[in-house]
């Protein structure tokens, strides 16, 4: 958006125009495409990814898009990675040079950190449940920011007061494909057309963050953590609660980290071991969160895990038997599985469920043609 101000592109511009040597799909994707996630860019491949080199390696190897640009939505890195790309074409800066220019500098972000290391001593190991320290990254990308929570809140009250980009701009970047998409600052709560909250979660490996940003308190919260366990915005729910004399409630253990690595190694195992927690000690774990489930067959699909996501997709519907997105959920194990039947009879359902589901409408014609 810095360089949108300056008049270098618009938001409309085909990325084959800056000649970054990509594919004929360059001439399809825009600008916009890229902050919205609606490129059809693939997931990057991190099985393989060591660095950049690697990444523009698999873009220009790429000979179709998953989907027509402008037309769905899938969160990928390879979105980023180009943005980054063109930053540089344009600017005729390093990335690096650019954010510290651009956004470090004039936010005072003076502890930030690009591209750290392990060898960083700024930078805490994460870990999981187990106390088991994640094992070192060994892949070197560029452009990447290490904040802390210090510089988080700079950043984010540069951006909300204009210092960074214009109220124009901002509204921009707040612009998602639909209301359960990521826009690229995140989520944008809005009351007619006026930004009431500004929510960004972010996670990698065990690292995770979070920040709630309400405008009309002007209360910042930012929590980061080297334990992922998935409940930042259940705790900075609480904290704005606490902040405004409310009742709040202490949150509860995420049944999906508690039970994911026992159903990795034994399914069965995995899913008695959650029955049995739901009996002995319902009030300790979120049972009554529907993403956990899902989140943890999709980790199995991600895997390639597919007969163990679908006796997890079958708990699922068990627990939650009127939810259109578990039924999904089911219909897309199944066909990934090569089970077109049993796809087609979930995709049905959940279509039922939620007659607005154009994902089950899209893989119910897909299907039956």
């Amino acid at each position: 958006m810095i360089l949108k101000e300056k008049g270098l592109l618009t938001l409309d511009d085909h990325i084959s125009k800056f000649e970054l040597q990509l594919p004929d799909w360059s001439t399809k994707v825009t600008i916009r495409d890229l902050l919205k996630y609606t490129s059809g860019l693939p997931k990057i491949n991190w099985s393989h990814i060591k660095n950049d080199e690697d990444i523009y390696a698999d873009l220009r190897n790429i000979e179709h898009l998953n989907f027509e640009p402008g037309s769905a939505y899938l969160y990928s890195n390879n979105n980023i990675f180009i943005q980054r790309r063109i930053v540089e074409k344009l600017s005729g800066m390093s990335f690096n040079d650019f954010v510290q220019k651009n956004i470090l500098i004039p936010s005072n972000m003076l502890e930030a950190v690009l591209d750290a290391t392990q060898k960083n001593p700024q930078l805490v190991a994460a870990f999981n449940n187990d106390m088991v320290n994640d094992r070192p990254m060994d892949i070197e990308f560029s452009g990447w920011v290490y904040p802390n929570a210090n510089d988080m809140y700079y950043w984010l009250s540069s951006l909300h007061s204009g210092k960074l980009i214009s109220k124009e701009s901002l509204m921009l970047l707040f612009d998602a494909y639909a209301k359960d998409s990521e826009s690229a600052l995140g989520k944008g709560i809005f009351e007619n057309k006026e930004l009431l909250v500004h929510e960004h979660h972010g996670s990698s490996f065990n690292y995770e963050s979070f920040i709630h940003y309400n405008v009309k308190e002007d209360l910042s919260i930012i929590l980061m953590t080297n334990n992922k366990n998935h409940k930042l915005h259940e705790i900075a729910e609480s904290i704005e609660n606490i902040s405004n004399g409310r009742r709040f409630s202490i949150p509860q253990k995420s049944i999906y980290l508690t039970i994911r690595q026992t159903c990795y190694d034994n399914i069965n195992e995995g899913i008695e071991l959650y029955k049995s927690l739901k009996k002995n000690d319902p009030n300790t774990y979120n049972f009554s969160n529907e993403n956990e489930l899902n989140q943890l067959g999709y980790k199995l699909i991600e895997k390639h895990q597919i007969e163990k996501a679908i006796k997890i997709f079958k708990l699922y519907i068990s627990e939650f038997p009127n939810l259109a997105n578990a039924y999904d959920s089911m219909g897309e194990a199944y066909y990934l599985n090569g089970n077109n039947n049993l796809a087609l009879i979930n995709y049905k359902k959940s279509l039922e469920l939620n007659p607005n589901n154009t994902n089950a409408i899209e893989m119910i014609k897909k299907i039956q043609n």
